[in-house]
């Protein structure tokens, strides 16, 4: 039998409905009501939708007047990553109905600095746009400069915001810290397919990391923890990353990049095995503990 199509808007609201459930345990016609900002009979044909389609998986408390999930037979609907899930725990209007607060249940790195919203809509037009830029910009190396710019993608390094761009001054391609533009202005010039993210080697070249378990005992006393940990095939991690951000991922992991495993500290639980397959990277700078051979 087919599975039943639902019109994009109900669809949203039917795995809102499981998401509560699997998150929460429960759910109610207000939690639909205050995230879709729906009536109340338009959210009991929402959970006579849902019942129909999934019979075994929820039960009316006729006291407290909410839906409950039912364990032992719930089959979930609605296919979720991890990822995904996290990102409907990060909304802040999901937590605050579901009872996770942003600020008690649910906790994260703050951002030490924001983007301006209008620089990051120019950059995103840029991008899509295929179009050029011109802007001021702080180098912490330089100082104040003018810029020539082709943006083609945005990178989140875990601490901030990088815009990936072809550098017209230098004649190559770089990362640009986000809040580091002022006064950008939109241009209606077109990139050159040689300033665009086709002809950027190091953001269409991926490496290849092999990550182990530290083989120093003051830094990991129980490797096995690890391998658990990281879900490891045969004792190893394997990550593809972009050669041009692997240097930040490896700084935001805390990996031993040295090629003899010499970095102490309980920070550095895991080891870099192949540091040669980094050989070349241009964000190498920033992989913890890197010698040339």
């Amino acid at each position: 039998m087919e599975d039943k199509k639902f019109n994009k808007n109900l669809e949203e609201r039917l795995k809102f409905i499981e998401m509560t459930l699997r998150f929460r345990g429960w759910a109610s016609r207000s939690d639909l009501t205050q995230k879709f900002d729906i009536s109340l009979p338009a959210a009991t044909r929402d959970f006579r939708e849902y019942r129909d389609l999934c019979p075994n998986n929820l039960n009316f408390n006729e006291v407290e007047k909410h839906y409950e999930i039912n364990k032992d037979q719930f089959s979930p609907h609605f296919h979720i990553t991890f990822s995904e899930a996290l990102g409907f725990i990060r909304n802040s209007k999901n937590s605050k109905i579901i009872g996770l607060s942003e600020f008690d249940s649910i906790q994260s790195p703050p951002r030490l600095a924001e983007p301006n919203l209008e620089i990051l809509l120019k950059i995103t037009r840029a991008i899509l746009g295929k179009t050029i830029l011109e802007t001021e910009y702080f180098s912490v190396d330089n100082g104040f400069s003018r810029k020539k710019i082709a943006p083609h993608s945005l990178v989140d390094n875990g601490l901030r915001w990088h815009v990936r761009a072809y550098d017209y001054e230098k004649c190559r391609f770089a990362d640009f810290v986000l809040t580091r533009f002022q006064n950008v202005h939109e241009t209606n010039m077109k990139v050159n397919i040689n300033e665009s993210r086709v002809h950027d080697n190091q953001w269409n070249r991926f490496v290849r990391l092999e990550l182990v378990p530290h083989p120093n005992i003051n830094n990991v006393n129980c490797p096995e923890t690890l391998l658990y940990d990281y879900n490891m095939e045969n004792k190893v991690k394997i990550v593809e990353v972009r050669a041009a951000v692997a240097g930040y991922w490896l700084r935001l992991w805390n990996i031993d990049c040295s090629p003899d495993h010499s970095l102490e500290g309980k920070e550095y639980h895991l080891w870099l095995r192949n540091s040669v397959a980094l050989y070349d990277v241009s964000s190498v700078f920033l992989a913890p503990g890197y010698k040339k051979l």
